[in-house]
């Protein structure tokens, strides 16, 4: 019965992206002519004759409120993955999520989610969450929240829907990157957030390891204390772990490139009717001027992946592993005249190279091998998952050779010992 809702709603998300595509290259190629006089209203009528088209001609009787919806969702969407368009509804369920402790980000269920061309991604999952303890990992696909597709839920919506009191809980449909098909309903009681503590550690005689899975400002504050820590305990290298964070204010990896950099620019707001800022270092608030490496993935995006933009393109430190998210710029609520609002990205965050960190990503300067990180992956993903039936797996998953047990830091000491 699921899969039938669930194909049946699809189908509608299919229905509204195509219209919204639809008209979008309609409006680009219109908008290319703006140069004749009425070009700029010309989108306005291509809008307005194919909603009649569907209205008249349509196989069914359609609801016109709703592909309306559709379509103003889809072209806000179209435009970067952190911009939304709620209707008057969905507005007022968003402000009630923030009102909750997790501010509306949905971290109660312990699940960092984004969501990218109709796909919500599993980024990251805090330790002994409710998704913890359901098996949900990184990679994983949000398919449904509470039965009603993620494909056609604004990315500020979904993330209120997931966000909620602790005790309550919300039924969620996963697609683990283990087996896409093979979906599985997990019932997820929210709690208070818990974020991951700064962990250290020397490794190799004279090499810091500093992992961050967070970057709130007590975090950098403790990320301070431990740098200070390992020299005194004979630390002559750092590396700085910063895969799966995805948690934090873009200030706060600000903060944390201030730490490695006496000089330059860290990083620069810009946009069309923003007033550009731009955040350079403090040389008082350097704390060590130790040879760094930068560890990224995926998943690391915000804060995480400005702070490693500026100590790559500062020529501080090297960053290794694989491009990140692409998720940095300062968003604005815009509420209409309707009770609808626009969610909308007014400035993106640029690294010391001028380059657009949004979207984008951080290429760092050193790739894990494919090989390596593909099988690696998958030896993660492998493991047992909470009410998973048995069944026989079509291929057998090796563990990584013996040595080579996480590819990024071996990766990361190779570029720190050259």
């Amino acid at each position: 019965m699921m899969r039938g809702v669930m194909g049946s709603r699809m189908k509608v998300s299919v229905l509204f992206s195509s219209f919204v595509v639809t008209v979008l290259l309609v409006l680009g190629a219109v908008l290319g002519k703006s140069e004749e006089k009425e070009g700029a209203y010309r989108p306005l009528a291509v809008y307005t004759e194919v909603l009649g088209r569907i209205k008249s001609d349509y196989v069914e009787e359609p609801d016109i409120p709703k592909v309306t919806q559709g379509a103003l969702q889809g072209l806000v969407e179209y435009l970067d993955p952190q911009s939304s368009y709620l209707s008057a509804e969905q507005y007022a369920e968003y402000l009630e999520a923030l009102k909750n402790e997790d501010k509306g980000t949905g971290l109660a269920t312990g699940m960092v989610v984004h969501k990218r061309v109709n796909y919500t991604t599993v980024m990251s999952v805090l330790p002994g969450s409710a998704a913890d303890e359901a098996g949900i990992r990184p990679g994983d696909l949000v398919e449904a929240v509470e039965g009603m597709s993620t494909r056609v839920m604004p990315p500020a919506y979904l993330l209120a829907k997931l966000s909620g009191k602790p005790g309550t809980r919300v039924n969620v449909m996963i697609r683990p990157a283990a087996d896409y098909d093979s979906p599985q309903e997990h019932g997820l009681q929210r709690s208070a957030v818990k974020l991951p503590d700064v962990e250290s550690e020397t490794i190799e005689e004279d090499v810091g390891l500093i992992k961050v899975a967070a970057l709130t400002a007590e975090h950098v504050e403790r990320i301070e204390s431990a740098i200070t820590a390992l020299e005194a305990n004979g630390a002559r290298k750092l590396i700085v772990d910063l895969r799966g964070n995805s948690i934090g204010e873009i200030a706060n990896g600000i903060r944390l490139a201030d730490l490695f950099l006496d000089s330059g620019v860290i990083a620069s707001a810009k946009g069309r009717k923003y007033v550009e800022k731009t955040f350079t270092a403090d040389p008082g608030s350097t704390v060590t001027a130790l040879p760094a490496v930068f560890v990224i993935d995926r998943p690391t995006s915000g804060a995480a992946e400005v702070a490693a933009a500026a100590i790559l393109q500062n020529s501080r430190g090297d960053v290794v592993g694989e491009s990140s998210y692409g998720l940095a710029a300062h968003r604005e609520i815009i509420e209409l005249d309707d009770g609808a609002a626009l969610l909308l990205s007014v400035a993106k965050y640029h690294g010391p190279d001028g380059k657009a960190i949004h979207d984008e990503g951080l290429e760092p300067g050193y790739l894990v091998a494919p090989r390596d990180l593909r099988r690696f992956r998958e030896f993660q993903s492998a493991g047992p998952r909470l009410n998973e039936p048995e069944r026989p797996r079509q291929t057998q998953v090796e563990p990584p050779p013996e040595g080579r047990a996480d590819p990024f830091l071996e990766k990361a000491l190779e570029v720190l010992n050259r």
